[in-house]
């Protein structure tokens, strides 16, 4: 390891004021280091402290245009000669604004606090003077020497001083950073491996590293250590990044290299960036289009001011004398009157730009946020975990997703392997039949029963595969007796409570000897990288992969005991005899070979046995008679198509003369200096056939609870769901097909794998090119490119789409009746159709369906400029996108890419520290609270314990949350320019003199107490469907997709029937009260009278409004629309007569006459007669799915519940790929014993891979497929 003649690095400061281009660190040297001002270990993600929140919060406040705009009015209402309003008017509504935000952001900002509290608060052991002292990991400074221990989280970048194991070894897992729980191993210089755990050694090494600047690349890692006069270059391999876990190692030691913000899994976290929702955005161009309207109204006015003075006003002076500052002479004086007016004017109407809105919808949020943690339905048992809602000003985003970016590994996947089935000797062994009718039980089913009978047979369809000779099993008997409970294996005092086994058959091959059983448990024994460990007396194995570890404990259980292994020996114990194996050889596994043998030696006979992907085992199998291989070939078939894990098992036999000679040769190219890979490669090539088949394994990688039903869910509601992981192509295929993301139905599955730009650009145009080959001859749907257009407004499809036949009817999700012209009454949200914004897109139609698979390397030539467009047409032809061994920072590009191509809603979900950077890129993060730790959630705007809770979280709070929005804003701004626009219409009867209609106290409160409570009861309580049934119907989602419930044209909609109201409100009592008189002859018509009525039936009206907006009645709906009411008249008389107001007897004379009654009646009878007969015409012509559903349920009753689709079908029969580790085995270090300490005890995991075979095989033939997912229709829910 030591570099001789490497150049001296030099002793000057290799970083000053400006840019670092390398680091310079001496360990146990603060002093030293402190001049470099490198990054401490602090992590910070808050904004504020106690004495910057007020300036900082104030200058964010005013950033926002409505804010400044009344910060600007509150000035000029403070010049007397232009205001007509008291400045109080504008300061009440401005300050509780404020107010009201500031709190809402200090308790948001409480929360990071406390959340950077607990992970600055870690402990961690620091050398300090040669003594281990525990501190924070805030105080870990770049220099420091620290101790880390077994499942302990790293605190910092480290590079690797010494460790328990021997030759420097120690074992880390890397779930954090690249979503992966296998165990990657880690190696240090074995000249600082000497020191041991010696603290005073550790303490005095005084060694100078210089490397370089921090960066994202979490597999590269350059850098010289110079110790004791000699140089020893520095790699990955050394190194600990912060967020791996130690694991299988009692202790190791490291220095600090990088620390805090400059660690590789923060650099890879991206930055943090203000989020903002879709409504928010549109909310502040409708605000500049207000005040355009505001300005262009104010513009109006002046005008026709100056026109009225410089005609009329003139004249009567000596009752309307001007101000001191107008010119006396006519025209100067009438334009300087203008000129005050306008800004007279902008202040009287200035709430039509509404500063209330935005407390209000900040109150709204808050109040949604405490719905979504209180719901007990997102609440996991296990952990005791609930969902919470991290921030406050997201939540009707949740309503408008479009595309899902899910990480795999702990998001969709338990990462729990378990040894489900086999097949040995052609005989299948695993399925449990029902014993009544032959057919096979899911084992689900088997598992649920026999964890107490929880899972109830779900009716013969679901519950029941295809029956086992359809599927090629041949058994000793055809029809076995259905086990309902997990076999006994107490026999074995070895064996694992936890494993569960339900197909008898295997246990009694094995207890009564026969031979083709025992040689496949032996080989599971023998053949392999695992180590055994005793830990609290039990014996336990570490693996690099899960599979690995499955597949040596379902050994261990059937009685083939892996005991120990030495360098060149293996131990295991068959049925309680021990048998010792001599180790000649370990072939190991590397990505091109897809398989790893062993080569052993017992009682003077050799053999060897192999395991690996099943493709590249049968091309290496000796030809012979019988049907042993084909009917393993079924097996394996029924196997994939279950998305279970496959791994071929074989052996051969040696002769002695053979193998002296073969290893001879393969010493030899072991040592070769140059190709060594290849050669090696070459050698195992020649040994490697002529093998006899054993049988296969299949080990299902369990997905969470719900995971098909929720991607079902969500598909129906019309989102894209991506899978963005770390882990290998293989395994990602396999959990593709598992949660129904592939399915067999799918017209192709393509595989992107190209290693250089040219490759991939063939590849990308072969997809295009198949894209088009099938839309135009096998068209199962309309064309993506015609899919808008040819929409009609009943929902039907026109044009090209019109002769479009599905293959088969659709089952409607109600009545489960086989509708054939289900296409023509297509599941939109209103008949008139969904209009998508994505005309690539197709209907959730599994046989138009495309899926594409694209590899990290991949994917950087993918997401390169010149090709982006051609991979944009290709993956938005695809119904589902699987990108695998990509990067933290490549799944933020993924997600940036869609949202700048497709202006689309996205949200990604994850639960480890290497999705973060995705998580902050994508409109809403949603962080699992799952195993890997607790980044994904920190830097999430939602956390939830499962990925089936995300299904409620955004059918049910996202949609309601977006419907609740959506309906508060329409009657925002109704009310807001019912109230306001009163001005203008008086502005023709008062010489456009900035006179108001109302009291000003009335014009300060009325957003603020009469109007403001009923709107937020709206906005928080309001259902149109419960959330049962937006589960049942996720086409109800539909309306988020397009912003149907709140656009441009709603806005206009609500702004002019407010125009129209307010005419209305002013020209009917106007009528009514001019030149009015009372029953006794006192006249009605005064200013102040006028105002008192206008403004009562404008609270009358606006309640009546609200009332008929309310579907959902609760008690705060009713204490607050009736109850604001009742206090518009309390506060009216509690102001004008105990406080002394203006307006004192107006309301009061107006109440007692009989023409306000008449006037209210009639005002409220010609606004609300349009507005009724709108809403019932529309809803019997083009009633929602929301109102047809309301309807029918309450003339029908309850609906049913829909059966849920099915959540296994048949699936293309692709072999599913062996996990092991995507890196190089380490068979090397295992035969040279250098990770051995001492036999029998060893603590070490390795690994090998396999995959599938090639991308474009032709199918082999599977089982037919059971009859498509539901399909929802508007026509035909019978309720």
């Amino acid at each position: 390891m030591c570099v001789d003649g490497a150049a001296d690095m030099g002793k000057s400061s290799a970083r000053t004021h400006g840019q670092e281009n390398e680091r310079r660190i001496k360990a146990n040297n603060r002093e030293y280091n402190a001049q470099f001002r490198y990054a401490n270990n602090y992590i910070k993600t808050s904004k504020y402290s106690i004495i910057t929140f007020l300036p900082l919060n104030l200058l964010e406040q005013f950033q926002r245009l409505a804010n400044f705009y009344f910060l600007c009015l509150l000035v000029l209402q403070l010049i007397p000669a232009i205001s007509s309003l008291t400045p109080i008017t504008t300061a009440i509504p401005l300050i509780g604004v404020l107010a009201l935000t500031a709190v809402k952001d200090a308790y948001d900002d409480f929360q990071r606090h406390q959340n950077d509290s607990q992970v600055n608060h870690r402990r961690a052991k620091t050398l300090r003077n040669g003594k281990l002292v525990e501190e924070k990991w805030a105080s870990v400074q770049v220099g420091d020497v620290i101790r880390l221990e077994n499942d302990q989280f790293v605190a910092a970048d480290i590079l690797l001083l010494s460790s328990s194991e021997p030759n420097g070894l120690c074992y880390i897992e890397t779930a954090e950073l690249d979503g992966e729980t296998n165990l990657k191993c880690r190696q240090c210089l074995l000249e600082t491996a000497a020191m041991g755990q010696d603290d005073a050694q550790l303490g005095a090494f005084d060694g100078e590293i210089v490397c370089e600047t921090p960066n994202n690349l979490l597999n590269k890692f350059e850098g010289t250590l110079s110790w004791r006069n000699q140089h020893f270059s520095l790699d990955n391999d050394k190194i600990l990044l912060r967020g791996c876990v130690l694991r299988n190692t009692s202790w190791c030691y490291g220095v600090v290299v990088f620390a805090g913000k400059d660690t590789k899994l923060m650099q890879n976290s991206g930055k943090t960036k203000f989020k903002r929702t879709s409504i928010d955005r549109l909310l502040n161009f409708l605000i500049i289009g207000i005040v355009f309207f505001l300005l262009s109204m104010c513009v109006f006015c002046t005008v026709a001011c100056g026109v009225w003075e410089w005609l009329v006003g003139r004249y009567f002076q000596v009752y309307l004398p001007w101000d001191t500052l107008v010119p006396a002479d006519p025209t100067w004086g009438a334009v300087i009157i203008a000129l005050l007016v306008f800004f007279s004017y902008a202040i009287v109407m200035n709430t039509v730009v509404p500063i209330s809105l935005y407390v209000s919808v900040e109150v709204i949020r808050f109040a949604q946020s405490f719905l979504i943690n209180w719901d007990e339905k997102m609440y996991y048992e296990k952990t005791g975990t609930a969902a919470k809602a991290r921030t406050t000003t997201l939540n009707e985003e949740l309503g408008q997703i479009q595309y899902i970016f899910s990480d795999k590994t702990g998001t969709l996947t338990q990462n729990i392997m378990t040894f489900n089935k086999c097949s040995i000797a052609g005989v299948c062994y695993g399925d449990v039949v029902d014993e009544t009718t032959g057919e096979t039980l899911e084992i689900n089913e088997r598992r649920g029963r026999a964890r107490g009978g929880a899972g109830r047979a779900r009716g013969r369809g679901a519950g029941l595969l295809l029956d086992e000779t359809a599927q090629g099993r041949s058994t000793p008997a055809a029809m076995r007796p259905a086990s309902s409970e997990p076999l006994d294996f107490s026999f074995n005092p070895e064996y694992e409570p936890e494993f569960k086994f339900f197909d008898p058959t295997l246990l009694d091959a094995v207890k009564r000897g026969d031979s083709h059983v025992h040689d496949f448990f032996r080989l599971l024994a023998l053949c392999h990288t695992v180590m055994p460990d005793q830990k609290n007396g039990r014996l336990e194995y570490q693996a690099q992969s899960p599979d690995e570890s499955a597949l040596v404990s379902a050994a261990r259980n059937f009685g083939f005991v892996f005991r120990e292994r030495s360098p060149n020996s293996i131990t295991i114990e068959v049925m309680g005899n021990t048998e010792v194996y001599e180790l000649l050889c370990i072939l190991d596994f590397n990505n091109v070979r897809k398989r790893m043998s062993v080569i052993l030696r017992k009682d003077g006979e050799i053999r060897l046995y192999t395991k690996g992907a099943d493709n590249v085992i049968y091309e290496r199998l000796k030809a012979t008679k019988g049907d042993v291989k084909s009917k393993t070939q079924e097996h394996l078939n029924k196997f994939a198509g279950e998305g279970l894990r496959t791994l071929a098992l074989a052996w051969r036999p040696l002769e002695e003369r053979g193998f002296a000679e073969w290893k001879r040769r393969h010493h030899a190219a072991a040592l070769a200096l140059h190709d060594r890979d290849e050669q090696l490669d070459a050698i195992y090539e020649e040994i490697e056939t002529d093998l006899l088949l054993l049988g296969v394994t299949a080990i299902e990688d369990k997905l969470q609870d719900g995971v098909p039903e929720t991607i079902a869910n969500l598909s129906m509601a019309g989102i894209k769901i991506w899978v963005l992981t770390g882990d290998k192509q293989e395994t990602a295929i396999n959990i593709g097909y598992s949660c129904q993301l592939l399915t067999d139905d799918m017209a192709e599955v393509f595989v992107v794998d190209g290693a250089s730009y040219d490759d991939v650009n063939k590849q990308l145009a072969k997809c295009r090119d198949s894209i088009r080959v099938v839309n135009t001859f096998m068209p199962h749907g309309p064309r993506p490119s015609d899919a808008k257009r040819d929409e009609e407004p009943n929902g039907a499809v026109s044009g090209r789409g019109a002769n479009v036949k599905l293959n088969a009817p659709a089952v409607s999700v109600v009545t489960f009746r086989w509708e054939h012209n289900s296409l023509a009454h297509s599941n939109e949200y209103v008949s008139g159709g969904a209009h998508t914004s994505e005309p690539h897109e197709h209907a959730n139609d599994d046989s138009n369906g495309f899926a594409i698979v694209v590899n990290g390397h991949s994917l950087v030539h993918c997401l390169h400029p010149k090709l982006e467009e051609k991979f944009l047409e290709v993956v938005l032809h695809c119904r589902s996108v699987i990108c695998c061994r990509v990067t933290p920072l490549q799944k933020a590009m993924v997600v940036e890419l869609i949202k700048k191509s497709r202006k689309a809603v996205t949200l990604a979900i994850g639960d480890g520290a290497n999705d973060v950077s995705m998580i902050k890129a994508a409109h809403i993060g949603v962080g699992i609270s799952g195993q890997e730790g607790m980044q994904a959630v920190l830097a999430s705007d939602y956390s939830i314990a499962q990925f089936r809770f995300l299904q409620r979280l955004l059918l049910v709070h996202g949609r309601w949350s977006y419907y609740r929005m959506c309906k508060f804003l329409r009657y925002f701004f109704y009310k807001n320019f019912a109230f306001t626009v009163c001005h203008f219409w008086f502005a023709f009867f008062c010489g456009f003199s900035a006179q108001t209609v109302f009291d000003e106290m009335f014009i300060s409160v009325y957003n603020l107490f009469y109007t403001s409570l009923p709107v937020l009861a709206l906005g928080v309580f309001e259902q149109d469907v419960s959330d049962a049934t937006s589960l049942q119907f996720p086409k109800l989602y539909a309306p988020g997709h397009t912003s149907q419930l709140f656009n441009k044209t709603e806005f206009i909609k609500s702004t002019l029937h407010g125009c129209f109201t307010s005419l209305v409100l002013f020209l009917i009592p106007y009528g009514t009260y001019n030149d009015g008189l009372a029953a006794d002859g006192r006249v009605l018509s005064d200013h102040m009278l006028l105002g008192s009525v206008v403004a009562t039936i404008l609270i009358i009206d606006n309640t009546t409004q609200i009332a008929l907006d309310t579907t959902y009645w609760t008690v705060f709906n009713h204490v607050t629309i009736w109850g604001s009411l009742v206090s518009y008249f309390v506060l009216d008389y509690f102001y004008n007569y105990a406080i002394g107001g203006p307006y004192v007897g107006s309301l009061t004379v107006a109440l007692t006459q009989p023409t306000f009654w008449f006037t209210a009646v009639l005002t409220m009878i010609i606004l609300m007669v349009p507005v009724v007969s709108w809403r019932l015409a529309s809803a019997r012509a083009r009633g929602t799915l929301a109102e047809r559903l309301r309807l029918r349920q309450r003339w029908r009753g309850a609906a049913p519940a829909p059966r849920t689709p099915s959540a296994r079908r048949a699936r293309r029969s692709v072999r599913s790929g062996y996990a092991f580790a995507h890196q190089e085995g380490f068979g090397r270090l295992i035969t040279s014993g250098k990770i051995m300490r001492r036999i029998p005890h060893a603590d070490a995991a390795f690994s090998a891979l396999a995959s599938l075979p090639g991308k474009f095989h032709a199918r082999p033939s599977s089982p037919p497929p059971e009859p498509k997912a539901p399909t929802q229709n508007l026509d035909t829910v019978d309720l």
